[in-house]
């Protein structure tokens, strides 16, 4: 068992921020940025909040509530600060990850290590270039003439769109990069 969905890894980085009860992190996920990169049922919350528990990256501490019953309030563990820190600094493998998971990280970045911002953008354009040039190189190798019918015509079809999809993620990540230098001289 180990965290696999993006809505953990986004419980990890609330709770580096501060111990919450999960309403109060489920909040977080309703309406705001958050909530604009990973969709969230409070269902899903609590589910999540057991698992990284087992995983002994949060617990929980009974907080009296005066007449009413107390309420779990997570904290993160030294294991899963860590565990967390690590996924934060490091660039997502297939682009495709990019739309949630790199999301995720940059959200959390720039509060929790913000020195390190800079450094996942360049990390993660140069794993995109590398991921790039993978492509390119199926490219080469395929007919460059097979009649549509052809299986290798759709073949050829998916790798051009994912050539063109991840150049167009290197693109807005230079741009992201060149945006994040302007906003760094000027503060």
């Amino acid at each position: 068992m180990h965290v696999s969905e993006p809505a953990e890894y986004a419980i990890l980085g609330l709770l580096e921020a501060r111990p919450m009860h999960g309403y109060e992190m489920f909040q977080h996920f309703q309406g705001g940025t958050l909530g604009q990169i990973v969709h969230l049922e409070m269902s899903q919350m609590y589910a999540f909040l057991k698992k990284l528990e087992r995983l002994n990256y949060i617990v929980a501490q009974l907080e009296p509530q005066g007449s009413r019953p107390p309420r779990k309030v997570f904290h993160l563990t030294p294991a899963g600060r860590d565990y967390f820190r690590h996924w934060l600094t490091e660039p997502v493998e297939r682009p495709r990850d990019i739309r949630i998971l790199f999301l995720l990280k940059l959200y959390f970045i720039r509060h929790v290590l913000p020195v390190e911002m800079p450094t996942l953008i360049e990390r993660q354009i140069a794993a995109c270039q590398e991921f790039l040039r993978h492509l390119e190189g199926l490219q080469g190798g395929q007919e460059q003439f097979a009649p549509a019918q052809d299986l290798t015509f759709f073949d050829r079809v998916v790798l051009r769109s994912r050539i063109h999809q991840t150049r167009a993620l290197i693109a807005w990540l230079q741009e992201l990069q060149h945006d994040y230098r302007l906003v760094g001289t000027s503060s």
